[in-house]
């Protein structure tokens, strides 16, 4: 039985939505973190934020469109490597 899954209609507005839920999470999670000091509590507050972090920036690594350049240039890349590659051939089937 296949699983049923729903188009998303704009990625960017809900990567939006979750970036800024995410800062609200944590303009209200961070003042009632326990203390940075060496222990348990300390160590959960670290790693709390730290994803939090992680996850804002990973938002924003998408919302502002870093993936889609980064990919537009491996393509552009792997266009050029290829021509080389054609290029080469030509060159050694003429001296061949």
């Amino acid at each position: 039985m296949r699983r049923k899954t729903m188009a998303v209609s704009s990625p960017r507005r809900r990567a939006a939505l979750y970036t800024c839920a995410l800062i609200a999470l944590g303009v209200y999670g961070v003042p009632r973190l326990p203390e940075l000091h060496h222990g348990l509590g300390g160590t959960f507050s670290v790693l709390w934020i730290l994803f939090a972090g992680l996850a804002v920036a990973a938002n924003l690594y998408f919302l502002f469109g870093a993936d889609r350049e980064r990919s537009r240039d491996l393509e552009m890349y792997s266009v050029q490597s290829e021509d080389k590659a054609d290029a080469g051939r030509l060159v050694r089937g003429r001296s061949v």
